[in-house]
Order: C-alpha cells, then structure tokens, then sequence
C-alpha cells in the first residue's frame, strides 16, 4: 500500500510542476507580447503627435506673394525684387525661407531679405521684402515663376513677367 501511496504522490507532484512549468512559460509570453505592443502604442502614439503639430503649424500659416506680376522691380545691383506678405496666424523666420524661381532653388546668397518694418520676425499682416540676385545671367524676357516657402512646407506660388 505504501508503493500507491508513493505513487500516486509522485505522480501529483509530477502533474503539479509541469502545471507550473506552463503556467510560467504563459506568464512570461503574456509580459513580452504586454511589453512589445506597449512600445508600438507608444511609437505610434508619439508619431501621431509630431504629425498633429505640423499639421497645426501649417494650418496657422499662411503666405501670399502680393508683388504685381506684370511689373516686377529690377535693379543691375539687387536684382528682382518680390513682396510676401505673412497672412497666417503663426509668427516666421525669414532665415528659413526658401526662394525657387523657374524650378531652381536660390542659394542664400543669391537672396537677400528684409521687413519693410525693419523687425526681426516675420509677423502676421509683415511684408517680406526678397530680393533676387541672379547673377550671371538674369531672368530672360517672358513668362517665370517664383515659389516662396515657409520653414514648414506651407508656400505660395506666383506667375510673372519679365
């Protein structure tokens, strides 16, 4: 009788560490897959953020060129001169504006800026001055147009004459 007694110890002891022995191994596949999909909610979540801002940023700015496009300024020294004026809601700054006339990017040094009110930053209702340096060879006679670009994408576009 002890030999069953034994037996039927040994064998619950047996069934009771292989319950164990699975029930660890589900705890820990349940904490990776816990752990795992948290950093995916995170860097989801994170992204969307950053995505929300830029979306806001470029809902609240807004430029347009309010140079006359059949009559633009020319001098041998500055060369063309375009006006921008800040109709957005968001504050720019003018060192991260982007200038392309006829599909080419101006280098900055090809393009000077300023704010007919002398200022810093450029404010809703500002006017930007740009002047286009483009030396060696200016603009020929004809049709061309100019894109202004603000540091977060948003930009205007306008079709002139020469």
């Amino acid at each position: 009788m002890t030999s069953l007694n034994s037996f039927v110890i040994e064998d619950r002891a047996e069934t009771a560490v292989t319950h164990m022995i699975f029930f660890i191994t589900t705890v820990i596949i349940a904490m990776s897959v816990v752990i795992i999909l948290s950093a995916n909610v995170q860097s989801i979540t994170g992204a969307t953020s950053s995505s929300s801002k830029v979306l806001s940023d470029q809902l609240k700015t807004d430029i347009t060129i309010i140079s006359d496009p059949e009559v633009i300024p020319y001098d041998a020294v500055d060369g063309y001169t375009f006006y921008a004026k800040n109709t957005g809601r968001s504050e720019l700054y003018f060192t991260y504006v982007d200038v392309i006339i006829d599909g080419t990017l101006l280098s900055p040094s090809n393009v000077t800026f300023s704010l007919m009110d002398e200022g810093t930053t450029w404010s809703t209702g500002d006017v930007l001055v740009i002047k286009t340096i483009t030396d060696p060879d200016p603009l020929g006679s004809g049709d061309h147009r100019i894109s202004v670009v603000a540091e977060n994408g948003k930009s205007d576009s306008m079709s002139f004459k020469t």
